[in-house]
């Protein structure tokens, strides 16, 4: 059975490599065609829609085929090899997710200055400001405050956290706003097609506020999983070793 799937694994390999590279343009491609029709074109989108379930099984099986037949080739070059970068900076797990939260905020930036035009409420336009800065401010603490092979900055680490507490103030601070614009006796804000960013908005908003509290809560149990990750064994093992005879350095 070994020797069987030694045999098939590279073809099988390529093949779901092969499958899910067109799973993937067959999915994007029918997205890109839809986003371009017209209201009235029902047998276009039809086929589009058609295309683009196709397109997500086709990606999905592909790439469990591309996984299970070149799993070995994944941890000896890829897997492995990043493990081993873990081991010896785990801080790169909590930098690479405040990377990830600043981009989710800066990605829909744009519903919130239309939200902070329209609402105009007090301080929106500030905790806007404040969140882009500090997120920003916040990347460069955390690559200061934890050098590689030297003392964790513990001056860093202490405003690191501050900016995270003013982060989640402004969020919490922006999304009451947003609240009390809607729900407001007087003149209260519609949420309807043209005022559909302000839901956006505000959903984004607490996305944000829960990824930033994971950011904070990765940076305080950095040393559980940074143990966790010694823990995996990393070593290669060379089959010629066990071959090798003892030898002798008596005389």
């Amino acid at each position: 059975m070994k020797k069987l799937y030694n045999k098939i694994a590279p073809v099988m390999a390529k093949i779901g490599k092969i499958g899910l590279i067109l799973g993937l343009v067959l999915l994007v491609g029918s997205k890109l065609y839809a986003s371009g029709l017209e209201a009235d074109q029902a047998w276009p989108k039809f086929y589009a829609a058609w295309a683009s379930l196709i397109g997500t099984y086709l990606s999905i099986v592909m790439a469990v085929v591309f996984v299970l037949f070149d799993i070995r080739n994944l941890w000896s070059n890829h897997i492995r090899k990043g493990i081993v970068s873990l081991k010896r900076s785990p801080s790169t797990i909590p930098l690479v997710m405040m990377l990830v939260t600043f981009m989710f905020y800066s990605l829909n930036l744009t519903d919130v200055s239309n939200t902070t035009a329209k609402i105009y409420g007090k301080g929106m336009g500030l905790c806007e400001f404040c969140i882009m800065l500090l997120s920003l401010l916040n990347l460069v603490c955390m690559l200061n405050a934890f050098p590689r092979r030297k003392k964790p900055n513990i001056p860093m680490i202490v405003l690191m956290f501050a900016m995270f507490g003013i982060i989640i103030f402004c969020d919490v601070h922006y999304s009451g706003l947003i609240m009390a614009a809607i729900t407001r006796a007087e003149n209260p804000i519609v949420i309807n097609e043209d005022t559909a960013y302000i839901a956006k908005a505000y959903n984004m908003l607490n996305v944000h506020m829960i990824l930033t509290i994971v950011c904070g809560a990765l940076v305080v149990l950095m040393p559980v999983y940074g143990k966790l990750l010694r823990l995996i064994n990393t070593s290669v093992d060379i089959e010629e070793n066990a071959n090798m005879a003892q030898i002798d350095i008596h005389d």
